[in-house]
């Protein structure tokens, strides 16, 4: 089919699948702009991320894919705010942590059922269900594909934070369908420094330059983060009390204010 602005269209549904999902009546969490990009499935930095096991490779996921579609969905800005300070996470929180996974699986579908109509074919990434304990991720990040894409910056924990906050539903999905131009390389050195940038703003224990102020280390209610960084070993621990099948600190979310 000819003549269609793939993506205006799946930003169109997107939205509309939002707003729906939002008028469901056992939902009660509320959602903001959604952020959509598009990333070379090639691009070097997914390389990097591969050869440093921090997350497994689009090609590995969907050998067929060109394209990563990523986005981000914020949370209404008072959902954030409630769940700073003290050590219990919000109830607001909480519940939109688990709707989120839910808006996850809808968009996913919807962004699949927008690319069939162009005859493009993709994969099925929906909630990271596949926590790898030993190494304290998922097995597929959808938050390092946004930074990736560009739409986010890396904070305490692995925490994204794009031009609508941390707060929100991350999520992609990997096309055949190729949406946007080749990345352009970089050096060995690049990389290198790169990666190491990732470890430092992911404030990770052993990480190059990371030092925790005292606010952050006590806002910790898992007692994880020293002057030295995140234990990623006692964030999961903690997190696993919150959500015992997706130990993720965006469970939590307690140091991602101190970015």
């Amino acid at each position: 089919m000819t003549g269609i602005n793939i993506k205006e269209k799946i930003a169109t549904n997107v939205k509309q699948a939002i707003k729906e999902f939002e008028t469901r009546e056992d939902i009660v969490t509320r959602f903001g702009e959604p952020i959509i990009t598009y990333i070379d499935a090639k691009d070097q930095l997914f390389d990097l991320l591969f050869d440093k096991e921090l997350t497994e490779h689009p090609k590995n996921i969907y050998r067929p894919g060109n394209t990563v579609i990523t986005y981000f969905i914020p949370y209404a800005e008072e959902i954030t705010e409630s769940n700073k300070g003290g050590k219990q996470v919000s109830d607001q929180w909480r519940r939109a942590s688990i709707e989120s996974a839910w808006l996850a699986m809808k968009i996913n579908r919807i962004i699949r059922q927008t690319l069939n109509i162009i005859g493009r074919l993709s994969s099925i990434l929906n909630t990271q269900l596949d926590w790898d304990e030993e190494k304290h991720q998922a097995s597929w990040s959808h938050k390092l594909s946004a930074y990736v894409a560009g739409i986010a910056e890396l904070g305490p924990a692995g925490s994204i934070h794009t031009k609508a906050g941390f707060g929100g539903c991350c999520g992609s999905v990997i096309t055949d369908g190729k949406f946007t131009e080749s990345s352009e390389p970089r050096s060995q050195e690049q990389l290198e420094t790169i990666y190491q940038n990732i470890l430092t703003d992911c404030c990770y224990e052993g990480a190059q330059g990371v030092s925790c102020s005292e606010e952050m280390i006590a806002a910790c209610p898992g007692k994880a983060i020293s002057e030295n960084g995140i234990d990623r070993a006692k964030c999961q621990n903690h997190c696993k009390t919150i959500d015992e099948y997706i130990p993720s600190p965006d469970v939590c979310g307690k140091c991602f204010f101190f970015r």
